[in-house]
């Protein structure tokens, strides 16, 4: 009787072992598709909220997809950076791609994270907001440095406009405008968010929007190879469509967008990012879609052209692949 007893049990063990071993199986990062981003810059950037939310949601794991940041430098070394196959896709400007391309590296775009110059100029002394180039005329501009798209637009601007001919630019690392215009280097300081808010709560005015001055503008993207898409479409497609539901998430659900955002910057006063994320919305830089648009990849390539970065300006096609992006939206 004993023994009959004892071989119950241990089937009963073994039946509950065999019930549970798919739930831990689902629950282990061990089944998820480790993938790698390379990142502009050294950390991360508000700006990139789309991305972030994207992780912080879970929509990336719910497409079986775990994700690590690899921080790569500035824009140019993130493509870089994919095409050394050290990252799967890179977050950075997308217009590397195009100028890869005429070099014969076979990148592609495959969605947008921001679409719009992110940046906002600053200032320490009251005055007028930029409403045209024109207002520009004169003054000493903090810029990230070149190659960054910021540089790149602000030198653009000026070689354009016979009136800038006596406006400067001062070049400075990523979160150092505040202290060009504290030691009188500069007049006005382009910033991204949250430094924008965080400045203009310590008193300092945002007198100017790239954003609304240049509208759709593909200033930062999802690249990665050719050879990774055609080995890869199932990966790329779930990728995409964890970021699709994420801008989607971003634009339907702001307050809990703020408190993702508030959660990743938790050094930062809670306002100062609350305003930031609404500043991001209302400017349209956190996009309505994941497609890159038409008209703000070939406003990015004029710009490279015009600067001597590309020769030649293609149809969006050539560099863009938005059918990923599409398939998700549907």
């Amino acid at each position: 009787m004993k023994k009959l007893y004892s071989i119950a049990v241990l089937l009963v063990v073994i039946c509950l072992g065999s019930c549970n071993h798919p739930a831990k199986k689902n629950d282990s990062s061990d089944s998820l598709k480790k993938i790698t981003v390379a990142q502009f810059g050294q950390e991360k950037y508000l700006i990139y909220l789309p991305f972030y939310l994207a992780m912080e949601q879970g929509f990336f794991k719910d497409q079986g997809l775990e994700i690590a940041i690899k921080y790569s430098g500035n824009d140019d070394q993130v493509f870089a950076t994919v095409l050394k196959g050290e990252a799967q896709f890179g977050i950075g400007d997308p217009v590397f791609t195009a100028v890869s391309r005429e070099k014969g590296a076979k990148g592609k775009v495959i969605a947008s994270i921001v679409d719009g110059v992110s940046v906002w100029g600053v200032s320490k002394t009251k005055t007028n907001h930029i409403k045209n180039a024109g207002d520009l005329a004169g003054m000493r501009i903090g810029t990230f440095p070149a190659p960054s798209t910021v540089y790149t637009l602000i030198k653009n601007t000026i070689d354009e406009n016979p009136l800038l001919k006596n406006t400067k630019i001062v070049q400075a690392p990523i979160g150092a405008g505040i202290a060009l215009l504290e030691n009188g280097s500069a007049d006005i300081a382009m910033e991204l968010e949250p430094n924008a808010s965080l400045a203009e709560s310590k008193g300092y005015q945002v007198i100017y929007s790239m954003a609304k001055s240049y509208g759709s503008f593909a200033f930062t993207g999802v690249t990665t190879t050719e050879d990774y898409i055609k080995a890869n479409k199932p990966i790329v497609q779930k990728f995409v469509n964890a970021l699709a539901r994420s801008i989607k998430f971003a634009q339907n659900n702001s307050d809990s967008t703020i408190s993702v955002a508030q959660g990743l910057f938790p050094a930062i006063d809670k306002k100062v990012v609350a305003n930031a994320v609404r500043r991001m919305i209302a400017d349209k830089t956190i996009p309505e879609s994941v497609a890159v648009s038409d008209e703000g990849w070939q406003l990015a390539l004029k710009i490279r052209k015009q600067v001597g970065d590309i020769k030649n300006i293609k149809p969006t096609a050539d560099a863009v692949d938005n059918s990923f992006a599409i398939h998700a939206e549907k």
